[in-house]
């Protein structure tokens, strides 16, 4: 599943809506694959809540791996 778009409104993707759609995924696929939006915005939230495992992509500068070792 690609990341969600980069709306004005941040609130438009909830842990409600996430939930729904990837429960509905679990029961059709043995894994579901999210990628999340840069950043620790709402959408990377959201996409590590729910998940069992995880790989964090960054690339190698400061910012960039301050913010994968938060999540």
């Amino acid at each position: 599943m690609l990341a969600a778009s980069q709306t004005r409104d941040k609130e438009s993707l909830t842990v409600e809506g996430v939930e729904k759609v990837l429960s509905n995924l679990s029961k059709t696929f043995d894994y579901v694959v999210l990628d999340s939006p840069a950043g620790i915005e709402s959408g990377a939230r959201h996409a590590m809540y729910f998940a069992d495992d995880a790989i964090i992509v960054t690339n190698p500068e400061l910012s960039s791996c301050r913010d994968a070792d938060k999540m």
